[in-house]
């Protein structure tokens, strides 16, 4: 068996550490816990991330790099139906890949784990994948803005939940129907898919 490059070892780690944070919570998630999680001694992660906090700032900005490739992989892309598509299709083979990096994703947003500035950026780099503002706290939004936004965030939730929960089965299988649910809570009707 090939070994593992350095690499491949901290995307192995941050994966495990992102679905800790996301299971247990940032504070409640020891270094112990992800080197048990990938089978490391507690000294040999800290020789990698010197600190949970390091730990914790390397899995920030792994998500968020996950994120800014997808939004650059979709940025030529006019804003509908097919944007839409290409993101909610990155999105569902990134959770294939890495459910615990989603998941992660997932109850950063939705629980305020992370800090206002590191929150709005991952936020905003979702928002831009699909060529939508993110609709800020305190700025009254238009009701097509509002709408949008609460489209993004139910889309992107129900797949990352949904995605956690059929993770067990046939990827194949289930991809179909995350994408099309996704789509729909975006408001494209199967025509338009």
């Amino acid at each position: 068996m090939p070994r593992l490059t350095k690499e491949q070892i901290d995307e192995e780690i941050l994966e495990a550490a992102a679905a800790l944070f996301a299971r247990h919570g940032i504070e409640q998630t020891s270094v112990q816990r992800v080197a048990d999680a990938v089978g490391y001694s507690k000294t040999g992660l800290l020789h990698r991330f010197p600190s949970k906090e390091a730990l914790e700032e390397a899995t920030v900005a792994h998500t968020v790099g996950h994120f800014e490739r997808i939004a650059t992989q979709v940025t030529d892309l006019p804003t509908g139906a097919g944007r839409d598509r290409a993101v909610v299709e990155a999105l569902v083979a990134l959770a294939e890949r890495r459910p615990g990096l989603v998941s992660f994703m997932l109850t950063t947003i939705s629980q305020g784990a992370l800090s206002s500035d590191r929150l709005d950026h991952l936020g905003e780099v979702l928002f831009r994948s699909f060529g939508t503002a993110i609709v800020k706290s305190g700025e009254p939004p238009s009701a097509a803005v509002l709408d949008r936004g609460v489209r993004i965030t139910t889309a992107v939730s129900g797949l990352a939940v949904t995605s956690l929960a059929f993770c067990d089965l046939d990827a194949a299988t289930v991809r179909p129907h995350l994408i099309t649910a996704a789509l729909a809570a975006l408001g494209h009707t199967a025509e338009e898919n």
